[in-house]
């Protein structure tokens, strides 16, 4: 499985330790397990992201040989680190990661946003993670 290196990170404001994955169920974000904390996108993915540009590729289903895109969330509550294009470190325990979306390629659409802001009770914002 070839996980790519440019990540879109979705965050909570404040700390929160709701959890995540029932919600992103529901809304057919995820789809089957990959690996721990790994999904493939689900049947509605394409609903909760907006891709910009003409013509984005846009691999969805899982391989082997070429980088494709996936969700991932954490595993625990151990506080991870990541380092945002153009912005702070962010030290999070509670995040989810957009595999294999480039710089601008991609934003969460408002429903998706809302729906997290619902389950955990807080603002999410979104950053670009360097490769």
């Amino acid at each position: 499985m070839q996980l790519s290196a440019y990540r879109l990170l979705l965050y909570p404001l404040q700390a929160t330790n709701a959890e995540i994955s029932p919600t992103l169920k529901t809304c057919g974000l995820l789809g089957t397990p990959l690996a721990e904390g790994i999904f493939a996108t689900g049947e509605a993915f394409l609903d909760h992201l907006c891709f910009l540009g003409c013509s984005p590729h846009i691999e969805l289903k899982p391989c082997v040989d070429r980088a494709f895109c996936y969700v991932q969330l954490p595993t625990d509550n151990t506080e991870i680190t990541f380092q945002p294009i153009r912005k702070p470190l962010l030290h999070l325990r509670q995040w989810l990661v957009i595999g294999n979306v480039h710089e601008a390629e991609a934003v969460p659409d408002a429903t998706l946003l809302s729906l997290l802001e619902t389950a955990t009770a807080c603002r999410w914002k979104f950053a670009y993670l360097k490769p």
